[in-house]
C-alpha cells in the first residue's frame, strides 16, 4: 500500500515498508494517581483529545529512499508547524513533523545504505524514521 505525504498539491511517495510502529501502543485515555491524606488511591483518567504519535520506521534493511527525497523532507520539515496530509493503511491525516523537547528528538532520522563522500540526489538511505503528529 502506498504512503504518501503531500504539501501544497506536492506528493512524496515515502517507502512503502515503512512501519507504523506506536499505532497500536497509543492510549486514547490519560490518567494520574495519587494518595489522599489517609492514604486512599485517587485515580483521575479521561480521554485523550488528540496528540497521537505517528512514528514510521525502517527496520535496517529496509524503507530506502532517495538522497533528493530526503532533502524534500528536510526543507518540509525545517519550517515549523507547517501542515501535510499523510495517507497511511488508507487512512487519511493531517500531520506536522514531531520535533520533540529534547536534542536527541529529532522529526526524521536516517542511515547510509553507503557512505559516499560526493553524494548524488539518487543515492539511497535506509532506515527512515519520520516522528509525525496530527495536526
Amino acid at each position: 500500500m502506498t504512503i504518501t505525504l503531500t504539501k501544497d498539491g506536492i506528493a512524496l511517495e515515502l517507502p512503502q515498508d515503512l512501519i507504523w510502529s506506536d499505532e497500536l501502543t497509543w492510549s486514547a485515555v490519560a490518567q494520574s494517581k495519587e494518595r489522599g491524606i489517609w492514604g486512599t488511591l485517587i485515580v483521575d483518567a479521561m480521554a485523550r483529545n488528540g496528540g497521537r504519535p505517528i512514528t514510521l520506521t525502517g527496520d535496517g534493511n529496509s524503507a530506502w529512499i532517495t538522497r533528493g527525497a530526503l532533502l524534500t523532507l528536510k526543507a518540509w520539515a525545517a519550517v515549523p508547524g507547517q501542515r501535510f496530509t499523510l495517507q497511511l493503511l488508507g487512512q487519511t491525516f493531517t500531520v506536522i513533523f514531531d520535533h520533540g523537547t529534547e536534542e536527541e528528538t529529532r522529526a526524521m532520522g536516517m542511515v547510509a545504505v553507503v557512505d559516499y563522500s560526493d553524494p548524488e540526489e539518487t543515492d539511497y538511505h535506509c532506515s527512515l524514521t519520520l516522528r509525525l503528529r496530527p495536526a
